[in-house]
């Protein structure tokens, strides 16, 4: 019979390998990126949030040093047809995992523009001898390289990891990046080093190891792969997972067998408040959200593809959201229930530390309860019912 836990218990487990819930003082910020399952990165500025809400102080100096100097993590098209940022070491096992479907994405692409195989070969080629000269910006290379066809062809090449994105231009908050090949910038990374099989094994493994207890549908989820290609990585790792029932939530949830011992020594009855940033690793790690928020306030949090805006959490569960406003450089904390006493000073004090955080020029914090007529339209911003 499958042991049964508390889902306090397994929420504070997760919030604790995610490292919410102690300083990373002394985890090295690869480290930290490999443990917490890597991190989204559509925006510029989510990765840094997301490691800021994690204590990491000097984020706005080690991200970028380990991303364009030391080179130990990279920005990379994989899970979900998504941008992640993930550890080096993790680079082949999610090249040939996902493969096959960002493969049939960008086939789908050439043949909706008349481009061929071979079309695009070529200016895979005149793209690399370009850059030969040094990095440039996908509108830079565009215009030396002024063709149509190759307008579309450059959109793709960061996504088929043909290039790989290296710094921003501007501050860290910049969208703007420059492109150099990916055998370029890791001449000692073999994307062919293990099988698709194996490394879609090996990704299960991972997404367990960063957030189980959790179900198969989550897996799915996350990683992007089919029910088929997941359960033949379960079965691979059978003999290391485990079954176990959470309180409240049906089904059975799996988990590392390693992780047990650690598990049932976690206390359940921790008090904190996170501030995190929209697409978070820990809001984004599950199919199903019922574990950390009710059902009714689904679409307050996630917008049609499921994709999360910035979340307030207290003891392990979503609360509210948060909003910058970067125009008026102001924070707007909606929490879902009006908030009183000590729970608004704390809001008020982390939402304060956040503006200093995102450098505005004066804190200017409201906190009022989430307008019923509103709802996430995307992760980014709020929409207004009709």
């Amino acid at each position: 019979m499958a042991q049964q836990l508390s889902l306090a218990q397994v929420n504070r487990f997760v919030l604790h390998k995610q490292h919410l819930t102690a300083p990373e003082a002394t985890v090295s910020i690869v480290q930290s990126v490999q443990d917490i399952g890597g991190l989204h990165a559509t925006l510029a500025a989510v990765p840094y949030l997301a490691l800021w809400a994690r204590g990491r102080a000097s984020v706005k100096e080690d991200l970028p040093t380990a991303l364009y100097e030391q080179r130990s993590l990279a920005k990379v098209l994989c899970m979900r047809n998504t941008l992640f940022i993930l550890s080096k070491v993790l680079l082949p096992i999610a090249y040939q995992a996902t493969k096959q479907r960002r493969k049939a994405l960008l086939t789908s692409y050439l043949r909706h523009y008349g481009i061929s195989d071979e079309e695009y070969q070529r200016g895979c080629a005149a793209v690399s001898e370009l850059l030969a000269g040094g990095p440039r910006t996908s509108a830079e290379i565009k215009q030396e390289l002024s063709d149509p066809a190759m307008a579309v062809m450059v959109d793709l090449m960061p996504d088929d990891w043909w290039l790989v994105r290296a710094g921003p231009r501007g501050t860290w908050r910049s969208n703007l990046h420059e492109y150099v090949p990916f055998h370029d910038w890791f001449p000692d990374v073999n994307l062919d080093s293990v099988s698709s099989d194996e490394a879609q094994t090996r990704l299960v493994w991972h997404y367990l190891s960063c957030f189980g207890p959790a179900s198969e549908e989550d897996i799915v989820w996350w990683t992007g792969l089919g029910k088929t290609e997941v359960r033949r990585g379960l079965s691979e790792i059978a003999d290391g997972i485990i079954q176990v029932g959470i309180d409240g939530l049906e089904g059975r949830y799996l988990l590392p067998a390693s992780d047990v011992e650690a598990l049932m020594g976690i206390d359940p009855d921790g008090h904190s408040l996170w501030f995190l940033p929209s697409l978070d690793p820990c809001i984004m790690g599950y199919k199903d959200r019922s574990r950390f928020l009710h059902p009714s306030q689904y679409d307050r949090v996630f917008d049609a593809s499921g994709n999360a805006l910035p979340t307030v959490w207290r003891d392990g569960q979503v609360v509210g959201i948060w909003m910058e406003d970067k125009k008026k450089q102001a924070i707007q904390v909606l929490p879902f229930e009006r908030v009183a006493g000590h729970l608004r000073d704390q809001m008020e004090q982390e939402a304060q530390r956040l503006s200093r955080f995102l450098e505005h020029r004066a804190p200017d914090i409201e906190i009022k309860p989430y307008p019923q007529e509103l709802y996430a339209k995307t992760p980014f911003s709020l929409g207004q019912r009709t």
